[in-house]
């Protein structure tokens, strides 16, 4: 007969496996326009130029992003120019930050702590090897009991180091209280093939509070590299009603039938998250599935508000005459080397290169796409501010509206053999000394000597 003794080892294993259980987000009794994270103009710093509509997204692409990304920064920190009365620096008039993977690290830490990145974000994220750093926490038998549980995953646990490493219990209501810009982080909901952000107007559809949720276990979705990290999971109470009706437009676009329109597909979006049963979740993936640049979410919130003019309506940015969107994007390309060789690739290569095509073909149509929108943009901005209610006279500045599209990216470098460095850089949460120091000082000489760039700051200086 086994003893109690040589039973309790047993018992212990499956009481803590039981235990574990990724946190729920709270659910939320009643929808108010006017509460929850969202993207206002009022989450910024109330010194920030309303000339000026700053909106920058940041990449994915591991540790190699968050560098890129703040290399960015930096450059926008050195960025002055003198306009809506007197110089500033670009990298205060920043009003939304949407990110992915990666660049959801700098991007959450900038919203958190504003400049206060500068003096300790290398040293907390970017010169620790996170790599190293969750997988002895994955080799610590007390997390194997966690991980038994299937309510507990390897997200759950790196989310956990996230908190205690950068954002120290931080919600995303926390922002609402700061002087950083709009945060919208970006993830991807495996089951609709979507893109999932993390503000109240996608947890309005889930019927959840989104001030309460963890800054944390929001970049840790949109991290969650697949099979590497377990899915980040969200419960729906959709099914209690909590009072949120979709717009019009989605019934009617749902009564036509199927369309491959982009509009169509948001209308299926939205039907399917107000559909869910009484138990319902949403698990989530890497950002970068669904969108790598974190620049469709403005075209899709566009859509789903009835248009660009709408959208910044709503969001409280209406007395803007420029509108500059900066996409950092540290993808990297193909390796060329194996155009030389008779044998063919490994599978790891064959995988890395799968990977590596299906991002970049997906990055360079986000970006012409969006260029082409711009026009689109602007003169649903111009239409709205002219002819509000189809009133006349018009105000004499109302069609003084322009938009700026800059990317920056390690193609751009001016140094052959620099490029091949950086365009060799891995898709890990690792770097060493010299591969961030090179990867920052990219990002600054790229922005810095953007003629894209350049042509804002000489229209910003030319304002009134």
């Amino acid at each position: 007969m086994r003893s109690r003794r040589s039973l309790a080892p047993v018992a212990i294993f499956f009481s803590l496996s039981a235990c574990a259980h990724f946190p729920e987000n709270a659910p939320l009794e009643r929808t108010d326009p006017a509460d929850g994270y969202r993207v206002s103009r009022t989450s910024g710093d109330v010194d920030d130029s309303q000339q000026l509509l700053l909106i920058v997204n940041f990449s994915g692409g591991g540790t190699r992003a968050a560098a890129f990304a703040y290399g960015a920064l930096q450059a926008l920190a050195e960025a002055k120019v003198r306009f809506d009365g007197r110089e500033r620096a670009l990298v205060d008039e920043i009003d939304i930050l949407s990110s992915v993977s990666g660049g959801s690290f700098t991007a959450a830490y900038f919203a958190l702590r504003g400049r206060g990145i500068f003096s300790d974000f290398e040293e907390r994220f970017l010169r620790r090897n996170l790599q190293l750093a969750l997988i002895w926490r994955l080799l610590s038998p007390l997390n194997w009991f966690r991980l038994a549980s299937p309510y507990f995953g390897r997200s759950d646990l790196a989310s956990e180091y996230y908190d205690r490493q950068l954002f120290g219990g931080a919600t995303l209501g926390d922002l609402l209280h700061g002087d950083g810009p709009a945060l919208l982080i970006n993830a991807t909901d495996m089951t609709l093939a979507t893109r999932f952000t993390f503000d109240q107007d996608q947890f309005d559809l889930l019927c959840s509070d989104s001030t309460s949720f963890p800054i944390a276990r929001a970049v840790a979705a949109s991290s969650a590299v697949p099979v590497a990290l377990s899915p980040i999971t969200l419960k729906s109470y959709a099914a209690r009603k909590c009072g949120y009706e979709p717009p019009g437009w989605v019934g009617e676009e749902l009564a036509r039938g199927y369309s491959s329109t982009r509009r169509h597909q948001e209308a299926l979006r939205i039907a399917e998250y107000q559909s869910a049963g009484a138990e319902a979740y949403v698990h989530l993936l890497d950002g970068a599935l669904a969108d790598n640049l974190g620049l469709r979410s403005t075209i899709e919130k566009a859509v789903e508000a009835g248009g660009y003019a709408p959208l910044a309506a709503r969001s409280g940015f209406t007395h803007f005459h420029r509108i500059a969107f900066l996409v950092v994007n540290a993808q990297t390309e193909s390796v060329r080397a194996w155009s030389h060789s008779a044998s063919a690739p490994g599978a790891l290569d064959a995988l890395t290169s799968a990977t590596t095509v299906t991002l970049n073909r997906y990055n360079c149509e986000t970006i012409d796409l969006f260029r082409q929108s711009l026009a689109r943009l602007v003169a649903e901005l111009r239409e709205a501010r002219c002819h509000p209610h189809g009133e006349l006279p018009a105000p004499s500045d109302c069609g003084d509206i322009r938009a700026h599209l800059i990317e920056i990216s390690f193609a751009q470098h001016p140094d052959p053999a620099e490029r091949t460095y950086l365009n060799e850089l891995p898709t890990t949460f690792g770097l060493s000394d010299e591969q961030l120091d090179r990867t920052i000082a990219a990002a600054r000489s790229i922005l810095l000597a953007s003629p894209e760039f350049q042509a804002l700051l000489s229209d910003l200086a030319h304002l009134p």
